[in-house]
């Protein structure tokens, strides 16, 4: 229960507030990217109306085809990276999440689901840490203090 509540304290004290977006997918999409085709934005606003009914597998390779399309749109590489994230793909989506941002340095959303993926990534760390038994009872000490510093500097 400890761990829960840690996730939980630190989720919420690191994490930004970010307000949501006026902007239909579609209209910020062309408002980023005027060249989009208008397959690759349908593909786009498919994998936004799937992301948010939270059915991430099918929001995958919607981004996926999209991304084909459109291979340097930062707004479908964030997208991608998040459902990739979603459903386990924390690797991945790290790596898409810095290509995003490489791409358009100013992207707050980019920006606030890269620090949730790192806070998973610590997170997954730590159950690994703990899997190892007692040999590892200092590290999970460490780590744990480590996030919990984190989360009270904010």
């Amino acid at each position: 229960m400890k761990n829960v509540n840690l996730l939980l304290i630190t989720a919420v004290l690191l994490m930004p507030q970010m307000a949501m977006a006026d902007d239909t997918p579609t209209n910020a999409m062309a408002a980023n990217d005027p060249t989009a085709t208008t397959q690759t934005v349908s593909l786009y606003d498919q994998g936004i109306a799937a992301s948010q009914a939270n059915d991430f597998q099918k929001a995958l390779p919607l981004f996926e085809q999209a991304l084909r399309n459109d291979p340097n749109n930062p707004d479908i590489l964030n997208m991608l990276a998040h459902s990739q994230r979603k459903i386990g793909l924390l690797d991945e989506s790290l790596a898409n999440y810095k290509k995003a941002l490489e791409l358009r340095p100013n992207f707050p959303e980019a920006h606030e689901y890269l620090g949730e993926a790192y806070i998973e990534a610590a997170l997954r760390e730590l159950e690994v840490l703990k899997s190892d038994g007692g040999d590892a009872k200092e590290e999970v000490e460490d780590l744990t203090n480590f996030i919990k510093d984190a989360a009270q500097k904010t």
